[in-house]
């Protein structure tokens, strides 16, 4: 039976201990705070450790784990951004570990008490060191997810696909909210391999935006003040001047929709503004 600690309780952190734990093929222990160092014991004796944590909070979380006299060698252990890739455990693969990033192709808007079945039937990109990509596809199926190999290249234009399926779906449903249209004109996919990848995550969006409204249910690097994916993201995308334009006008709209929900505070909405329009001008949208 594997044993596994989770570095980060959140609200993935959450989500993913319940899958888990439903298999009843794992053993745990939880980080839920963020200690000097986690305690040797725990983090010796498991041989599968997640790092759920926000992704401004990986590198402290890596720090902590090559600071102290921890055993990590054929430890199997990734996070979970979508952004980053598994170079952000680079000093732990020194050390012996085998590194990946396990990215569920999902959206988690609060922490849970119990299986959400959020984890059922959805896509998670794996990349990393090949013996982590392959624990993380014998996981990933586990807990009944279908996972997928991403490059690491390709992986922000992976989470920019998340972003624009869930953070930006609920800001356009918001829209929408406004209006108060009440008939929506749903055009079908004729080729729906890949869009099917991104399915899950919008309709929970969906789902959520439903019981909560669009407000409650905004997630993502706008809403948590991500300013650093926020930068990646408009680099990655600034030759393609269509898409750019799409980015840029609904990221200035989810920032008013983040103050609305209140996480996003005015100076960092102000940061994240200026941000948008520092690239705009130097880029083929004006």
């Amino acid at each position: 039976m594997d044993k596994v600690l989770i570095i980060g309780y959140g609200k993935l952190g959450s989500h993913l201990y319940y899958a888990l734990k439903k298999t009843r093929r794992f053993k745990f222990k939880i980080v839920k705070n963020s200690p000097s160092k986690p305690n040797t014991s725990v983090v010796n004796n498991a041989n599968i450790i997640f790092i759920c944590t926000q992704d401004s909070k990986i590198k402290n979380a890596v720090k902590k784990l090559t600071a102290g006299q921890y055993l990590l060698k054929n430890k199997f252990i990734c996070h979970t951004s979508g952004s980053l890739t598994s170079l952000e455990l680079e000093k732990l693969s020194k050390k012996g570990a085998y590194i990946g990033s396990f990215h569920p192709v999902q959206t988690f808007e609060k922490k849970t008490g119990k299986d959400s079945g959020r984890f059922k039937d959805i896509y998670i990109a794996v990349e990393g060191n090949p013996k982590a990509v392959k624990k993380g596809f014998q996981i990933a199926r586990l807990i009944k997810s279908k996972p997928f190999e991403i490059s690491k290249d390709n992986k922000i234009y992976h989470h920019i696909c998340c972003v624009i399926a869930s953070n930006f779906l609920s800001v356009l449903m918001r829209q929408i909210e406004k209006i108060g249209t009440r008939k929506i004109r749903i055009n079908g996919f004729k080729k729906l391999s890949f869009f099917s990848i991104y399915k899950p995550l919008a309709s929970q969006t969906l789902n959520n935006i439903a019981a909560g409204g669009a407000v409650k249910s905004l997630s993502g690097p706008v809403e948590r003040n991500d300013l650093n994916t926020i930068i990646q993201h408009i680099k990655a995308i600034n030759k393609h001047n269509d898409l750019l334009q799409v980015y840029h006008l609904m990221g200035i709209e989810t920032v008013k929709v983040a103050l609305e929900k209140k996480t996003l505070k005015p100076l960092e909405a102000d940061k994240i503004l200026k941000t948008f329009y520092k690239y705009r001008e130097t880029s083929k949208l004006v």
